[in-house]
């Protein structure tokens, strides 16, 4: 926001020409510029205006993860997910998968095997299961107990949960054979300060395996005795495993130390304005989906601790408040998310509560003011709270096509405001507050 110089009959304006500066939570609100957001969620003001962000809506399905199976060999395409210890997928109906008993939520990877198309499903608890579409499925015995997974010139490489500093591959072209030979698969131990192995992740032709404290590189073509690991990067704080996600030609992860992008040598953090209002932990969750990465976890609003998303991308970054998720499943054109214990796919826009906050301030003089009225567009009805000094009043404001005024008058040394509203056709812009000094 902009605000002009006082005139000679001591009248002033505060105007916001656009919403563009987004939100900084890192810096105190009396040294914020009133353009720029102490607070806010479910508003998309990347255009410049405040809108309403996407939402997610449910499926009706009841599931812990979720996962796509195509089959090219039988023209098929299935929705697959874990619930209570069970199998499904969506078949026109919802079709257990018979004989396959899991203690953990799985994920699930398709690959071509021995001239079929297969989905191959692994947990941190299971032995792998595989299954062609057709046949009855069945548990590769020998398969270590996988976290999480990566296919590179044609072998499976994957971290573990019962060997946590030992990275596996899988014989090439067959990640079934996990026995250990130096012509099928094999291990290699990493131990150092870096810690235990967390995530792998192909890109850029290597293996880059992600660790509690730092990454690490293999150099992994087709003959194991000719495998190398390169150290890259170290930090002192915690990376999460389920925060780690390959966007397009960059990795996007969070830690304890805020939220990283590492190109393939090097990370450097980013969102910085963002800090102190994200708290990532084990629980967060993040996928990367429609040029955007979406990274679930908890977060401080200013009114307590809440389930947030943030959504990430080269035309900047929105806050989605209330969806409690537990995981991500990024499927061609859907975007899945487990919100709760249900099954929900990204669209339309969010009917959440949404709110912009302006800080609190004294627009650099300790002087009382009179705010007199304040102008604002909207196109649908919201809901504005004006604070000045202990004193609150709100007004609610029908939406219309032209510019609605509304009168204030109230009296203090500093102010600030909220825009609210729940509407998914949310489109707010330019208001302009108008003031005197009270002593003049």
């Amino acid at each position: 926001m902009s605000y002009l110089s006082v005139r000679r009959k001591a009248i002033g304006r505060v105007s916001v020409p656009n919403f563009l500066s987004g939100l900084n939570c890192a810096y105190d609100q009396s040294v914020l510029n009133p353009s720029v957001a102490a607070g806010c969620y479910n508003f998309d003001f990347t255009s410049g205006a405040l809108e309403s962000c996407a939402g997610f809506v449910g499926t009706g399905i009841k599931a812990e993860s979720v996962w796509i199976y195509r089959s090219n060999d039988l023209n098929k395409e299935y929705l697959m997910f874990y619930r209570d210890g069970k199998v499904f997928y969506r078949d026109g109906e919802e079709v257990e998968l018979k004989g396959v008993r899991l203690t953990s939520p799985p994920k699930a990877i398709n690959y071509r095997l021995y001239g079929e198309d297969v989905v191959l499903i692994c947990s941190p608890t299971d032995n792998m299961v595989v299954w062609n579409g057709a046949d009855d499925p069945y548990y590769v015995g020998s398969s270590p107990l996988i976290t999480s997974m990566t296919m590179h010139y044609e072998r499976m490489f994957v971290t573990t949960s019962n060997a946590r500093n030992t990275l596996w591959f899988s014989d090439d072209l067959d990640p079934t054979n996990w026995n250990s030979d130096m012509t099928e698969g094999g291990f290699i131990e990493l131990a150092d300060e870096r810690g235990a192995l967390i995530k792998v992740l192909g890109f850029l032709n290597y293996v880059y395996i992600f660790r509690e404290r730092g990454i690490s590189r293999l150099t992994a073509y087709a003959d194991q005795a000719e495998f190398s690991v390169s150290h890259l990067y170290v930090t002192g704080g915690r990376i999460f495993p389920e925060s780690v996600a390959l966007c397009g030609d960059k990795v996007i992860f969070a830690s304890t130390d805020g939220l990283f992008v590492f190109d393939g040598v090097s990370a450097r953090r980013i969102l910085q304005n963002l800090d102190g209002l994200f708290v990532p932990d084990e629980n967060s969750v993040a996928a990367y989906h429609g040029g955007k990465y979406y990274l679930a976890l908890k977060a401080n609003f200013a009114d307590g601790t809440d389930n947030a998303i943030l959504v990430y991308g080269d035309d900047g970054y929105t806050i989605m408040r209330g969806y409690d998720v537990r995981g991500f499943y990024s499927g061609g054109d859907v975007l899945y998310a487990i919100v709760g214990d249900s099954v929900c796919t990204l669209g339309g826009k969010s009917t959440l509560d949404k709110k912009w906050t302006v800080p609190f301030t004294d627009l650099g003089s300790g002087r009382r003011k009179r705010i007199k009225d304040m102008y604002i567009d909207t196109r649908t009805d919201i809901e504005l709270t004006v604070r000045m000094d202990s004193e609150t009043k709100h007004f609610h404001i029908r939406g219309k096509q032209t510019t609605s005024r509304i009168f204030i008058n109230m009296t203090g040394r500093k102010f600030g405001f909220d825009i609210s509203c729940d509407s998914p056709d949310a489109h707010i812009s330019r208001p302009q507050l108008t003031y005197c000094f009270a002593d003049t």
